[in-house]
């Protein structure tokens, strides 16, 4: 892993440079556009709840690194008193990156604005619930009549009422109550609850506060959101680039086939949304470890987990409530009826289960009674599995690294008409993992041989290069 020294942060551009007058939101739009999730880093000092965040780091620098990682926008938290934050680092930071920067602090007046516009800003912050109705508005005129892009934020469905009502092009809504100065458990589960009920009107959405991972970000996407803005996971990542690349993505990554403490250190660096542990499997592969191999293992996994295994039912939960992974996956010759036993008994312990497809069609006619793809994909549509891995490796191929990837017409649109969430796997590499994504959009890109060097030894090179790929 390579993180940059701290004193070398500022050199990440040759000379300061002020902030260029792209629109806020047209950098958001942007980024959209370009297929990846638009995240705005939120820059601040220090938390209440979390403490001292920058942790001696030079906040330009930080600020920075993450441009030149591809962040659309940044926002900083100038607060002085719960966030020790200031006007000048905001002036400093605008003064060393190119892209749009929000300016977060309790706004109260017109000269609060003239402040912002000052020190560098495109873009404000104003929070219904600190301001009301009457003023914020007064203050939203304000902002447009200086250039500023407000971004409005809400955390109740009255207060994103009145934003829709007042014609707000952003609109921010805070996983967490900015009252209790982010000391209250808010997650992204708030903003998933209120975005149902907002479904076509017509603002750019950004969900704040609260998310701690990729999935995070993923699932306030898939409920309707726009984009997100994330300070805390970001500043506390060991590797703040990865994490933000993680964010980015519209689809997880799931790095599968770890066999040692090398496989799991790399995956919690890099910031992989799952690790895939190969338990028991039975067929001899070179991934496939024991049970009591994997309980050394999965306790030191940072991110998702998932073991992956098949045969009798009994087995696979006696292996599921030894290691009590976030995911098992079905990877043997399970039958459809097996697979709604399996899941049924998982989902009491909490564990959700990936049930693979494979490319083989007669074993898919062993398996689930159909030869066809995409009448399976239709059968397990409803079944009890909460995912569906479509993988070209499978029983007869996998110890010989599985096949190549390759769907029909037919087979694609069901792949993309699932009422599932979806995984692709099987011949995956940094080469074509980007047309993949953009043609189906999965919930999860499986990754096992494109990941590593020889069979059961993960790459750190080759992951991040795959990361690279789909950011």
């Amino acid at each position: 892993m390579t993180v940059l020294p701290r004193q070398s942060w500022r050199n990440w551009f040759s000379a300061p440079m002020h902030s260029e007058t792209m629109d806020f939101l047209e950098g958001l739009k942007i980024k959209k556009g370009e297929g990846l999730i638009p995240v705005i880093p939120d820059i601040k000092a220090f938390s209440p709840k979390e403490g001292d965040l920058l942790r001696g780091r030079d906040p330009a620098g930080y600020a920075a690194m993450l441009a030149a990682a591809g962040a659309p926008a940044l926002s900083v938290v100038t607060e002085e008193k719960e966030f020790h934050g200031s006007v000048r680092m905001l002036e400093d930071i605008c003064s060393h990156v190119k892209i749009p920067v929000l300016r977060k602090d309790f706004i109260e007046d017109e000269r609060d604005l003239d402040e912002t516009v000052n020190a560098g800003a495109s873009a404000i912050l104003l929070i219904v619930s600190c301001l009301g109705e009457e003023k914020l508005e007064r203050l939203y005129k304000g902002a447009l009549r200086r250039g500023l892009m407000p971004l409005v934020e809400t955390h109740t469905e009255e207060e994103l009422d009145f934003a829709f009502r007042l014609g707000a092009p952003l609109v921010g809504i805070n996983n967490r109550n900015i009252l209790e100065l982010e000391r209250d458990n808010g997650d992204v589960r708030h903003a998933s609850g209120l975005l149902e009920g907002i479904r076509g009107r017509e603002a750019f959405i950004v969900v704040e506060s609260g998310l701690s991972c990729g999935d995070d970000a993923r699932t306030a996407v898939r409920a309707g959101a726009d984009a997100v803005l994330t300070g805390t996971a970001l500043l506390q990542a060991e590797d703040p680039v990865m994490m933000f690349r993680s964010l980015s993505r519209k689809s997880g990554l799931k790095i599968c086939g770890v066999t040692d403490q090398r496989g799991v250190d790399i995956c919690n660096a890099l910031q992989t949304d799952i690790t895939g542990l190969v338990v028991e499997y039975p067929v001899d592969v070179p991934w496939n470890i024991s049970r009591q191999q994997a309980q050394s293992l999965i306790g030191k996994v940072k991110t998702g987990s998932c073991v992956v295994t098949g045969g009798a039912p009994e087995k696979v939960l006696e292996i599921a409530r030894l290691l009590m992974p976030d995911k098992v996956q079905l990877h043997y010759t399970e039958t459809l009826e097996e697979t709604d036993r399996i899941a049924e008994s998982l989902h009491d312990i909490g564990i959700e289960l990936i049930r693979s497809v494979p490319a083989n069609s007669a074993l898919r006619k062993q398996m689930f009674g159909t030869e066809s793809l995409a009448d399976t994909i239709h059968l397990l549509g409803s079944s009890q599995a909460d995912y569906i891995l479509i993988d070209s490796r499978d029983a007869g191929n996998a110890a010989a690294g599985g096949g190549k990837l390759s769907l029909t017409g037919e087979e694609r649109k069901s792949v993309k008409a699932s009422s599932k969430k979806m995984i692709l796997g099987g011949g995956i590499t940094e080469k074509n993992i980007r047309e993949l994504l953009l043609e189906f959009q999965p919930d999860y890109m499986d990754v096992m041989t494109g990941a590593e060097d020889v069979p059961g030894l993960k790459s750190e090179k080759k992951i991040r290069a795959i990361m690279e790929a789909m950011s």
